[in-house]
């Protein structure tokens, strides 16, 4: 794989994949445009042919040729690959054409099964009338294929297997695409989706890959609801309902709204909001965000105010946080989903979502409105909340949320302080992420900053660095690097490439001098930060072995080791001479 992204690499030019989406123009050795990502006058998009690398300064993102594909396109790497591979005349590794003809057939067959359930439904008066008086109109029902699968009490159990082995279908393709399954005793398989107003959930470029069926006969003991079973064309935790459909609209309108159910996402798009994506029958997962994050860093949540759907926005919010997200959610009115809220009315839902609040404010106000007794309230915004301040990109973020958090449950800020750097140094020791790197628009003064993003800045700056100065200085660097403990650190691509269009500029006008001061700042503020986060860790570790009565003496050696290592005079650019 890495040898096909390398010839290709080799075959294109960056600046012919990213013209027919930006207008470029030369500026010096680069070429700069209006960002693709949102809409702007003044041109913040830079794209390096020499290093195959763009940036784009008003979205806060960049990366190579892949990347670019990725996020204009809304695909995986693999589609992007296939995409730039066409264009490079490059062939990759054939795949077994067994398995090709196998992948094609399932895929018809489950268009062949949704035309099947399209044209049903317009021969089911009550499937039609359910759809009408859910608000769904004819046009909607059209454009997003909904169907209706036959079955009993009017019809049998094998309606749609019937109608597709008569075209040509096999039971066991059927079996593989979920269609169909098997029965206890030997019997004949039946349809997955019998007597359900069935909606097709498409991968990303638009193929139809499962199903999503709401049963139609009130008195019927069956699910609410079913979807297809994982196959080799779903998997659950990849796909996102509406995604194929959102991405433009996701784009256009700067974020990403997601909702619980396919009704919800079907009647967002018909009141305007094309940015409308669901998860099905999973929680959001890593890869969920990674596609939502490709179009836009901002998320709005307005999933069910009960406690399954705070449940679930906790844990979605966790994930994007991490990643440098902003999320907020949009309160639903107690009992009422966002189907049910556009039927009322569009302008209703509109309010819902400009009212949207930060999910760590509608933490707060989901926490009031649950807790009376005030200490109570206070132990519990410590657990609940400040793990999702943590999280945030930014410590000027972070602090806005101190004074908030601090004035809705009756405390001071410094408390609110103390508390977080506990939950910093607790979280060190256990390896896990307090936050993401932090966005900024130029490189930022390290002494001016202290959280463990600002080292991946620090880190990065330096990797950035030491591609664009002369050979002897960028040796040097590296061999500082390489006398720290920075096997854990790691170089986001949009992140080194805003730093090197940023730095280049600098480089061109600055001193020879004063780059080398600012190489060594860096060098010194990630040297200290590395063993004072190390020193936490130990600190952390000492009082844990106390309380449990184990020998300490080591860990007090290790401490007075790093004291020591602090105390050693900072370095000078003397060691460019």
């Amino acid at each position: 794989m890495s040898d096909s992204v390398q010839q290709i690499k080799d075959k294109l030019d960056i600046i012919d994949v990213i013209s027919p989406y930006v207008e470029l123009i030369k500026a010096g050795k680069n070429y700069k445009g209006k960002s693709p990502f949102t809409s702007e006058k003044t041109p913040s998009f830079y794209v390096s042919p020499d290093r195959g690398m763009y940036y784009c300064f008003s979205t806060s993102q960049g990366g190579d040729m892949f990347t670019f594909v990725q996020a204009m396109e809304g695909v995986g790497f693999k589609d992007a690959l296939t995409q730039l591979a066409d264009k490079a005349g490059v062939e990759l590794v054939p795949e077994d054409p067994k398995k090709r003809s196998e992948r094609d057939r399932w895929y018809a067959a489950l268009d062949a099964a949704t035309q099947f359930y399209v044209a049903e439904l317009q021969t089911t008066p009550p499937a039609l009338k359910y759809l009408f008086d859910r608000g769904v109109t004819p046009v909607t029902a059209a454009e997003w294929q909904i169907g209706y699968a036959p079955g009993p009490p009017t019809r049998g159990w094998r309606e749609t297997k019937d109608v597709l082995e008569k075209q040509g279908y096999k039971k066991e393709e059927l079996i593989t695409v979920g269609l169909i399954k098997q029965t206890d005793g030997g019997k004949e398989p039946f349809d997955v989706f019998r007597d359900r107003i069935v909606f097709p959930m498409s991968e990303s470029s638009g193929r139809v890959v499962a199903f999503s069926g709401r049963i139609l006969a009130k008195d019927s003991e069956a699910p609410k609801y079913v979807n297809s079973p994982e196959t080799p064309l779903y998997k659950k935790s990849e796909l996102l309902f509406g995604y194929d459909k959102a991405k433009t609209g996701i784009r256009t309108l700067g974020f990403s709204l997601i909702v619980e159910g396919q009704f919800d996402v079907v009647m967002a798009h018909q009141a305007g909001y094309h940015n409308t994506v669901a998860v099905s029958g999973t929680a959001l997962t890593s890869h969920h965000v990674q596609l939502l994050e490709r179009l836009s860093d901002k998320v709005v949540l307005a999933l069910d105010a009960d406690r399954a759907g705070i449940a679930a926005m906790k844990k979605g919010a966790e994930l994007m946080l991490g990643r440098g997200m902003d999320v907020k959610v949009a309160p639903l009115p107690e009992g009422q989903d966002p189907a049910d809220i556009i039927q009322n009315g569009v302008a209703e839902f509109k309010k819902v979502v400009g009212s949207s609040m930060h999910v760590i404010e509608f933490l707060l106000l989901i926490l009031k409105q649950s807790e009376t007794d005030v200490r109570a309230l206070k132990l519990k915004a410590r657990e609940e909340i400040l793990p999702f301040v943590l999280l945030l990109p930014n410590r000027i973020d972070q602090e806005h949320f101190v004074t908030v958090i601090a004035d809705k449950i009756g405390s001071t800020a410094e408390a609110i302080r103390f508390e977080l750097d506990r939950l910093r140094d607790e979280r060190k020791v256990s390896g896990v992420a307090t936050h993401a790197a932090p966005e900024t628009n130029a490189p930022v003064s390290p002494d001016t900053k202290d959280s463990v993003g600002s080292i991946q800045i620090a880190y990065a700056y330096l990797s950035a660095m030491k591609d664009l100065l002369g050979d002897k200085m960028s040796k040097i660097i590296t061999a500082e690097l390489e006398a720290l403990p920075v096997q854990d650190l790691t170089v986001d691509a949009a992140e080194l490439a805003k730093l090197t269009f940023t730095i280049e500029e600098q480089i061109v006008k600055q001193p020879k001098l004063t780059l080398q001061e600012e190489v060594v700042s860096r060098l010194n503020f990630l040297r200290t930060k590395l063993l004072q986060q190390k020193l936490a860790a130990l600190r952390v570790g000492l009082t844990a072995a106390e309380s449990g009565g184990n020998d300490i003496a080591s860990i007090m050696v290790e401490i007075q080791t790093i004291q020591e290592q602090l105390k050693v005079p900072a370095k000078t650019i003397d060691i460019f001479v």
